[in-house]
């Protein structure tokens, strides 16, 4: 599952919790994986709760001396300083304070049988991974203070990934005339895309659709066609938002929520003053027209496209296994050559911090031996290679004594241990493990192929453009182009808008695990619809993913390559495989 969320530096932190009502109900969410984190997120906002996002203890910590939180939700199992260690910490600061924060433990299926023991140990309560919407909104409910009616739900703030200097600088490289463009955010642009170059990018499509948007627009209004009409008004505010056109936005907004709510009389009367403002971005950005050296954006992609055909196939990479062990006992090095005589290149080090960290980058496959001499060093050691493996996307097995295989197992790193091998070892298994999780790290560095289905012209080429650099993508319009395509090819991935026309991504999806149940093509939903209802009603039907438009290209890019890199560790836990 993916969640709508991003860490962001502490002063752009501080800014944007500074900028929000004060008397709003705020959680942080700590959890040390984006994925986990973007979820809970996502589903926060639909309750008009805003939030923080920690990956860490100690960055919780830090944000808890600094600010107020009505409620916060911690993952147990983080590196470092797992949950129990944060909340020892936090149950001082909170003390020193004179306020008691509740603190809600998220956690794996596996820890179901421990909830006693979490609530013994000071968390309030216990939500268990995937988080079901309903079990996080009784959360809400009973934690959170009441809120006025009055108070408006809490639309999702994009900040910046980038650093305040980091954007300044990327300003300096957009050309002289669009610095003086009018009614146009530069630097939530550039936040949201990534980069100067990227957001000019996506600035020119929605230059070039303007036109063609604004048209459209209006022969459904006077066709009184309000459901084209809202979906038309829905993808510009997601578009308007994406390049830092914020009045537009929010005039987009109001005009799609009058719609849905049947007010035809505002829509008529504001959809004037709101095209006007739209069709004006024509004259603010006609200098695009006016560059010649300016290759235009679908030629670009068509290049990229070109490029990726004769890159679909990945490099193969090298059969390496990093093996780490104390000494060289008879049992040790069987265990070598076996892996020798099965074709892998063996790299044999000694159990040691700095020779681990300079070897990281020569294995996929690591195998531990630890020894109980110094249950502290395996303390140690585990915790180095689970931050190791979880960055770099690396599996990890564990070989030797029962009881030095439990020590090891009872520290932080355990959670990234994809199998144990106790003596005496099973030499035929190990090595058909060893060969299967080679082929999922070969998987994994294959040029993954997606689908992306949105029935909006405008954004459609900005995401295609974004992902290209990294998979394969093709780019659809609307369902039937979609299932066409899927008669020929086989995605790694579909990335599919909520509100189309004909049939809405939520029954494409319904359609697409009817007819394709034995594939079991992974989906992510990419939209701009954060209501509690819209969310609700597909996250019922568990999707892979939900992610919202707003999101920034940096993050959706994460979110998807960690995606991958966790769906490959989940088979690597597999013993029916």
């Amino acid at each position: 599952m993916l969640q709508f969320c991003y860490t962001t530096s502490n002063n752009i932190k501080k800014a944007w919790i500074n900028e929000m009502n004060n008397t709003t109900s705020r959680v942080l969410i700590v959890d040390d994986m984006p994925v986990n984190r973007l979820v809970l997120s996502s589903l926060l906002a639909t309750h008009g709760v805003m939030s923080d996002q920690a990956e860490s203890g100690m960055e919780c910590i830090e944000l808890c001396e600094n600010n107020d939180y009505d409620l916060i939700l911690l993952d147990h199992r983080m590196p470092d300083m797992d949950g129990v260690d944060t909340l020892v910490h936090l149950k001082k600061l909170f003390s020193e304070k004179g306020k008691d924060t509740p603190v809600v433990c998220h956690t794996t299926d596996e820890g179901r049988q421990n909830v006693n023991l979490y609530k013994a140990a000071g968390f309030a309560d216990v939500l268990i991974k995937p988080i079901e919407p309903g079990e996080l909104f009784n959360v809400i409910m009973t934690y959170l203070p009441e809120r006025s009616e009055e108070k408006k739900a809490y639309e999702p703030v994009v900040s910046m990934t980038v650093s305040e200097a980091d954007s300044r600088l990327e300003i300096e490289q957009l050309p002289l005339w669009l610095k003086t463009v009018p009614h146009i955010d530069l630097v939530a642009g550039i936040a949201n895309c990534g980069c100067a170059e990227d957001y000019t990018d996506a600035l020119y499509i929605f230059y070039t659709s303007v036109e063609e948007k604004a048209d459209e627009i209006q022969s459904f209004l006077d066709a009184g066609d309000w459901t084209m009409y809202a979906l038309r008004v829905h993808s510009l505010k997601s578009m308007a938002r994406l390049v830092g056109a914020r009045e537009l936005g929010e005039m987009a907004t109001h005009l799609e929520k009058a719609c849905r709510e049947n007010d035809i009389t505002s829509v008529r009367e504001d959809t004037p003053e709101f095209l006007k403002t739209y069709r004006e971005f024509s004259v603010l950005l006609s200098h695009f027209a006016k560059e010649e050296q300016r290759t235009a954006l679908s030629d670009r992609a068509e290049s990229s496209a070109n490029d990726n055909a004769s890159d679909t196939v990945a490099k193969k990479p090298d059969r390496n296994i990093l093996y780490i062990q104390s000494g060289q006992g008879v049992v040790i090095k069987g265990i070598e050559n076996n892996l020798e005589a099965a074709g892998f290149n063996v790299i044999s080090i000694p159990d040691e911090p700095d020779r681990i960290i300079t070897h990281r980058k020569d294995a996929d496959i690591i195998i531990y031996y630890p020894v109980m001499s110094d249950t502290a060093h395996i303390g140690i050691t585990m915790s180095l290679l689970g931050e190791i493996c979880q960055d770099d996307n690396k599996i990890l097995c564990l070989t030797g004594e029962l009881t030095d295989i439990n020590t090891a197992m009872m520290t932080n790193g355990s959670y990234r241990v994809s199998r144990c091998y106790p003596r005496p070892v099973d030499i035929d298994q190990f090595i058909s493990d060893i060969e299967y999780f080679y082929s999922l790290e070969m998987d994994l560095q294959r040029k993954k192929t997606i689908f992306v289905v949105d029935d909006d012209t405008s954004y459609l080429p900005v995401i295609g453009h974004w992902l290209s650099g990294s998979f394969n993508v093709s780019c659809f319009s609307g369902y039937e182009e979609a299932l066409d395509g899927l008669r020929t090819v086989t995605p790694d991935l579909m990335i599919l808008d909520y509100e189309m026309p004909g049939i809405n991504g939520y029954e494409l999806m319904k359609i697409i695990r009817k007819t394709y149940s034995e594939t079991k093509i992974p989906i992510i939903f990419l939209t701009g619809k954060n209501d509690k209802d819209h969310v609700f009603h597909v996250l019922e039907n568990k999707p892979d993913g939900y992610l919202l438009k707003t999101s920034q290209k940096e993050t959706i890019l994460d979110c998807i390559h960690r995606f991958f890199a966790e769906t490959m560790f989940r088979l690597s836990l597999k013993e029916d495989r």
